[in-house]
């Protein structure tokens, strides 16, 4: 889920932090530009992991800026496809379940990825799940609609559902213009949702076994401690940086 990428960057540093030690500064330079930026086809930066080197510090005209040449290591966001992670579902609507990380917050469950015997309560604006019985009979649309109340199992906001990655998608998303967003003040004119607007989202299953809410798998321990982090301590080592130019290869 979380990965280290080696970069290179230059990195300013503004002269009223001249007494403060550059290890500091450096740092927090680095992560005042990275921290939570997407980084394209690679992953949610969270922060700098550690600084492995750093040139001498160069002045250049006009501004007093502190140049440093630096390296480190960058920690991210990046789930694989087929991971298994537990989450909190954050809202519903009739096209998706949202659920959200803390710090992520764009991982959709779409209708077709739920699991079987599942539909939308439009009285309750929630999707729910229906057991079958021991034969394995999947139910009918209708039988789902009719189906009694106490035997459906609904997916409410804040609660802990485990879910598989299923794919992972980018967009490009420039930002709005103003004349655009003005428009959309109006009532006549509808307003993306999050699903549209995400440059970066996961779309997660719980077609499975031990997939969905927590409690519906329960045996008494904490969801959260099943959680494993099987990705962590990935060096890659393919993202080059300059002053504003960037190359990924």
């Amino acid at each position: 889920m979380f990965v280290l990428v080696g970069v290179r960057d230059t990195v300013p540093v503004a002269p009223k932090t001249f007494d403060i030690p550059p290890a500091t500064t450096i740092q927090d330079s680095l992560n005042k530009k990275y921290a939570n930026k997407l980084v394209p086809d690679k992953g949610l930066a969270l922060s700098v992991f550690d600084i492995l080197t750093a040139e001498d510090g160069k002045v250049t005209w006009g501004n007093g800026l502190m140049y440093y040449k630096v390296s480190f290591r960058l920690m991210l966001f990046a789930p694989f496809v087929g991971e298994v992670i537990v989450g909190k579902v954050l809202s519903t609507e009739k096209s998706y379940i949202r659920v959200s990380l803390g710090f992520f917050q764009d991982i959709y469950i779409v209708p077709s990825l739920l699991p079987p015997n599942s539909a939308y309560d439009p009285s309750q604006k929630k999707f729910y799940w229906v057991s079958p019985d021991d034969d394995g009979t999947l139910l009918t649309p209708e039988q789902l609609a009719n189906s009694v109340i106490t035997d459906r199992l609904y997916i409410d906001e804040g609660e802990p559902i485990r879910f598989r990655v299923d794919s992972i998608e980018w967009q490009d998303v420039r930002p709005t213009p103003q004349s655009v967003l003005e428009q959309e003040n109006n009532d006549d004119v509808p307003v993306k949702s999050s699903f549209d607007k995400a440059g970066y989202r996961i779309l997660a299953t719980i077609a499975e076994s031990g997939l969905g809410v927590t409690s519906w798998w329960s045996t008494g321990a904490d969801p959260d401690e099943d959680q494993e982090e099987t990705q962590e301590g990935i060096y890659q080592d393919d993202i080059y940086q300059e002053e504003g130019k960037e190359e990924y290869v």
